[in-house]
């Protein structure tokens, strides 16, 4: 571990895992073990026992470096947020299936991220940003307290659309009314700006399921392909638990960390909740 910091609830997580670096793509996750390795007995009674899947905020190959943004919410990531840098920790991963290439796709690209599923965005931008694809994010939190990620988000020089429950940071709303106008009138008009029209080729989303389920909603009405990526809990990362499942489009189940977590939107059914 190279850097922890963070305020008690928001941490932010630097490793050296050059594997991982070289081998992730933006969408993958990782599976964390909150206790340091130094510290696990070695016997199987550790507690918390299974490790915590955190999404990747930065991939940087050429350090060998990921970065992981997270909230304090539970015992795991209450035990995680006291280990000091310089410990090593036990990580799985890259793990999932991850956005698409950005090479691949045609017009603009908008990146929609909510609260928490806004750090996932800026390894995506950083992509897009590196395939010189067309791109804008739109990012949205209770507060501005909650925008953690967005800095990272912002450095992949790409346009940012900020917006607040409270109006805290930018405007006053929620991520779903840009998306719509750009969706309706381009890119410009969604952030307020004179110019031309700029036709949204395809959507990118991360944040909570009933943001994911408007997100689609509104890509289906208009047209556009749209990505997103579900979160669940997850057991084991890598299919044998079945704890994560989503509903498949047409019956069935799909396992969120062997099929997902980044999913055509087509392909499940979000309950919004």
């Amino acid at each position: 571990m190279l850097a922890h910091e963070g305020d008690g609830e928001i941490c932010r997580l630097t490793l050296h895992a050059p594997e991982i670096a070289r081998r992730a793509a933006p969408g993958q996750f990782v599976q964390v073990h909150p206790v340091p390795v130094a510290l696990r007995p070695s016997a199987p009674a550790i507690d918390p026992l299974l490790r915590r899947p955190f999404s990747l905020c930065e991939i940087r190959p050429e350090e060998g470096e990921i970065t992981l943004i997270y909230r304090v919410v539970g015992r795991g990531t209450r035990v995680l947020s006291s280990v000091p840098a310089g410990a090593e920790l036990d990580l799985l991963g890259p793990l999932g299936r991850s956005f698409p290439d950005p090479r691949a796709g045609r017009g603009l690209l908008v990146l929609v991220g909510g609260g928490l599923g806004i750090p996932p965005m800026a390894a995506a931008a950083r992509w897009a940003a590196q395939a010189r694809r067309d791109a804008v994010a739109i990012l949205g939190a209770r507060t501005a307290r909650y925008l953690a990620g967005a800095r990272e988000v912002a450095a992949s020089g790409m346009p940012v659309v900020t917006v607040t429950d409270d109006g805290s940071a930018g405007q006053q709303g929620i991520v779903t009314e840009p998306l719509d106008r750009m969706l309706r009138h381009g890119a410009a008009a969604a952030a307020g700006r004179p110019g031309a029209a700029n036709p949204v080729g395809e959507v990118w989303a991360c944040g909570p399921e009933p943001m994911l389920a408007a997100v689609k909603e509104l890509c289906t009405a208009a047209g556009v392909p749209c990505f997103v990526s579900v979160e669940r809990f997850m057991g084991c990362g890598f299919g044998a638990c079945l704890g994560c499942t989503v509903p498949r489009a047409g019956g069935g189940y799909l396992k969120t960390c062997q099929d997902g977590p980044v999913f055509p939107a087509e392909e499940v059914v979000l309950g919004g909740f």
